[in-house]
């Protein structure tokens, strides 16, 4: 092969291997970005979704309130099969009074992910 050939098939090699790279930072930027941040039941609540977890405090209502978050990761199944790639629960807050902080999280013992959706529902 020559040298001026050899140099075009790397620079498309090359053009090929940045432009997927791009296309995959975009679609990761797009699902996380596009994914809900926040509902809340309860009035006048604060969620903040950081990476792997949320953090909430709610300023109006009665009773007690849960957070609760989505992920997709990675999680350990229970059967022999092993790891699984996909969306699953993670953990919720405990449940908190009006104006006390609340967190849940998606790292867990056996499973680790991005949170994708964060909530905060009435208990």
């Amino acid at each position: 092969m020559s040298e001026r050939k050899r140099g075009r098939v790397v620079r498309t090699l090359l053009r090929r291997t940045i432009g997927v790279g791009c296309l995959l930072v975009l679609t990761c930027g797009m699902v996380i970005g596009n994914a809900n941040a926040a509902a809340a039941d309860p009035g006048a609540c604060f969620i903040d979704r950081g990476v792997t977890d949320a953090i909430a405090r709610c300023h109006e209502g009665y009773g007690s309130s849960v957070l609760q978050v989505e992920c997709v990761g990675i999680s350990a199944a229970s059967s022999p099969d092993g790891p699984i790639f996909g969306h699953y629960s993670g953990t919720d807050s405990v449940p908190s009074a009006v104006g006390q902080p609340m967190r849940a999280s998606c790292m867990t013992s056996s499973a680790l992910g991005i949170t994708t959706r964060a909530f905060v529902s009435d208990t």
